[in-house]
């Protein structure tokens, strides 16, 4: 495990959350704790600045209950919000690591 403060962290929070091995309101407050907390911005990519900025704004907006008002629904997300922010940040660096390995990936 990591220290809140390491970036590796936020990394392993995502690979656990798509393993099924946290659920989603543990992976929001553990990121929130890593991220919004305790991380050095200076020590991050661009990527990872960006792709983490949009993974605060989802995990600090996000209900865990089912709201039947729409006007609610438009000021939080989901957890379907949640899974899809999660697998898009996965999707973003793996991208950028093929890049960086393979300059024929793209």
């Amino acid at each position: 495990m990591y220290e809140k403060n390491d970036k590796r962290r936020v990394y392993w929070l995502i690979d656990l959350y798509l393993a099924g091995k946290i659920d989603d309101k543990t992976f929001c407050d553990e990121f929130y704790y890593s991220y919004d907390l305790e991380m050095d911005g200076s020590t991050l990519t661009k990527l990872e600045r960006e792709v983490f900025d949009v993974l605060s704004i989802v995990t600090e907006r996000c209900s865990f209950v089912e709201e039947e008002d729409p006007e609610i629904k438009k000021i939080f997300f989901d957890k379907k919000d949640l899974c899809y922010t999660i697998i898009e940040a996965k999707r973003s660096f793996e991208k950028q690591k093929n890049l960086m390995t393979d300059p024929y990936s793209y």
